[in-house]
């Protein structure tokens, strides 16, 4: 339980100095402005303590209450380098509080008022027809997108208070929201708005107070609370034909399996601030094929233009060369001198293809390439198709039903200048083909029953003779 007010107000800023120059100096910098050593390699910028500016708040003045404040530094800043400090005991998170109150210490005199939020109106489909029709009247389609996921037109020319470029929040990834991405969370920023942001208040933009309520519920519709990562990819068998077209129907059958991925920051260029944190995967096999279904979030379809420092959208699943019960994995960023990896490529304005790889820089597409793939891409989002035929040629690697094979991910978002090892990625997974259902579980059970039906006639029938 978060303590009272009173003992919120309670820290001791000279205690607190310790706490801060320990594990909030290096981002924040010593004076507070947001100017220390690692600065530079983050994003978006660590918040400047002396303008006073804080984005989450509960608070209708500027200045937040310092359980906003311990809520913030206790849970973190989702989708940011600012880590939850819940690790730290409660009294040493109060007297941070008091130290960091202290960088803009007049602002903080005048006595924080809650924010009153209008009657709460129950999620149902017209209050959630009712906030999309919000969300496109007061145009937040324009920052967040038509369907949410921050691809909006003005989102290469958002900046915040300092002049820094800015993304606007996914909105279809609840576990990103900085705040929290509780009802009541998601309706106090909207009436608050994100100070320092282009995300200005909007309980005066709507028609009516409750309005806020239903953009509330509207938002809520638009994606899962939790990401639900899976630990293993399976891969449906099927017997039908296996589409190239990532929207046909085939595919909304098969439920999507999500991947988190990670940025790249083991070799230089590293990637600190990935674009691309998750793909969705949908897998199918047959007799004779293959077929991978990749589903991710990327608010620009990017195609290679070296003059604006732009490259290729890309993403490939990787594969040890040969599935081997009980075999090493090769090093998981994309094999090293010893041992190599097989890729499954597909690629902006290149479709798909087959490579391997003795690491990031020694990548060989092999002739005679037996991959296919089809690509959409539609309000922030890929899907893309990759097929093979499920028992490669030459020394590619097969596909075996009830086999684990190892699968790693990687992925470039090229608008965010990511290309060679600025990506995003993940370490070993495995993915496992479904055995196919047998026509034994079907016909057996016929069988038996008209045998024992038989047997009990025949003893019926010896019976009555008897008699």
């Amino acid at each position: 339980m978060m303590p009272a007010l009173a003992w919120a107000q309670a820290g001791d800023a000279n205690a607190g100095k310790a706490t801060y120059e320990r594990k909030c100096l290096l981002c924040h910098g010593e004076k507070g402005d947001g100017k220390g050593p690692a600065a530079e390699l983050l994003d978006p910028k660590p918040r400047d303590f002396t303008s006073g500016i804080f984005k989450i708040r509960t608070t209708a003045s500027k200045m937040p209450t310092d359980q906003d404040l311990f809520r913030v530094i206790s849970d973190g800043m989702p989708g940011t380098s600012m880590p939850g400090w819940g690790v730290l005991p409660e009294k040493d998170r109060w007297n941070v509080i008091a130290y960091v109150k202290a960088f803009a210490a007049d602002k903080f005199k005048e006595a924080s008022k809650k924010q009153e939020l209008p009657k709460e109106v129950a999620s149902s489909a017209d209050s959630i027809k009712r906030g999309k029709e919000m969300f496109e009247a007061i145009e937040c389609n324009k920052c967040h997108g038509a369907d949410g996921r921050a691809d909006g037109p003005s989102r290469s020319e958002l900046k915040d208070e300092w002049g820094h470029p800015i993304k606007p929040a996914n909105l279809t990834k609840r576990w990103t929201f900085r705040g929290g991405a509780g009802r009541t969370d998601i309706a106090t920023r909207l009436t608050t708005g994100v100070l320092g942001t282009p995300m200005p208040t909007f309980i005066d933009s709507v028609e009516k107070p409750e309005d806020i309520w239903h953009l509330t519920n509207y938002i809520l519709s638009l994606g899962p609370e939790s990401p639900g990562y899976a630990t293993l990819i399976t891969v449906t068998a099927v017997s039908d034909t296996i589409p190239d077209d990532p929207n046909a129907d085939f595919w909304k059958k098969i439920a999507p399996q999500n991947v988190g991925l990670m940025g790249q920051v083991i070799q230089d260029p590293r990637n600190f601030n990935p674009s691309i944190d998750m793909v969705a995967v949908r897998a199918a096999w047959n007799d004779k094929e293959i077929a991978f279904h990749l589903t991710w979030d990327d608010p620009t379809e990017s195609k290679p233009d070296a003059a604006k420092k732009l490259y290729a959208d890309a993403i490939q699943l990787q594969f040890p060369p040969k599935v081997e019960s009980g075999g090493e994995r090769p090093y998981f960023l994309m094999g090293d001198d010893n041992d190599g990896v097989y890729l499954l490529r597909w690629e902006q304005g290149k479709n798909a293809m087959e490579a391997t790889a003795n690491g990031p820089a020694k990548i060989t597409a092999l002739a005679g390439s037996e991959a296919s793939g089809q690509a959409v891409y539609q309000n922030g989002q890929y899907r893309v198709v990759i097929k093979r035929a499920r028992v490669g040629k030459d020394d590619r690697p097969a596909f075996q039903p009830g086999v684990f094979t190892p699968v790693a991910f990687q992925a470039w978002d090229g608008g965010a200048g990511e290309t060679g090892t600025r990506m995003s990625l993940t370490s070993w997974y495995y993915l496992r083909l479904e055995e196919p259902q047998s026509n034994r579980r079907f016909v057996i059970p016929p069988v038996v029953a008209l045998f024992t039906l038989a047997v009990m006639a025949l003893v019926v029938r010896v019976a009555n003779r008897r008699t």
